[in-house]
């Protein structure tokens, strides 16, 4: 993989960022260095690479995060903001899935969707 400037710059925001991030916050972390089109085709490398995975949530916006471990989050569809969950059940749902549905689990991601605290404070919302 040849390692160019805006693949190098995409890699060091996701060293520092454990949660998705889709193109469009990329490029304002990275002030705008590069087009959007250029953020697009090197996640979309990243991804083919398996350096990153991507996730799309109800608001049909597509977000790269890196696998490392599996995930859990609460995704606020209001203002778009993330938080992980430390809490996993992986154990009683892989031993339930294998054992009763004859699926072999290779990996996960977990996400409830809903209205964040501050959200709900500003009033008013339509789910």
């Amino acid at each position: 993989m040849k390692l160019t400037k805006p693949r190098r710059d995409i890699l060091k925001i996701y060293e520092r960022i454990e949660y998705p991030l889709n193109a469009e916050e990329i490029y304002n972390l990275l002030n705008n260095e590069y087009d959007l089109s250029t953020i697009y085709r090197n996640l979309n490398f990243f991804e083919k690479e398996n350096i990153l995975k991507s996730i799309v949530f109800s608001d049909k916006i597509t977000y790269y995060y890196k696998p490392q471990g599996h995930f859990h989050f609460i995704y606020c569809i209001r203002c778009k903001r993330f938080e992980r969950l430390d809490l996993c059940f992986e154990k009683q749902f892989k031993d339930y899935i294998e054992k009763n549905i004859q699926f072999k689990i290779t990996d996960h991601i977990l996400y409830f969707e809903g209205i964040c605290s501050e959200c709900q404070k500003e009033g008013e919302f339509n789910v």
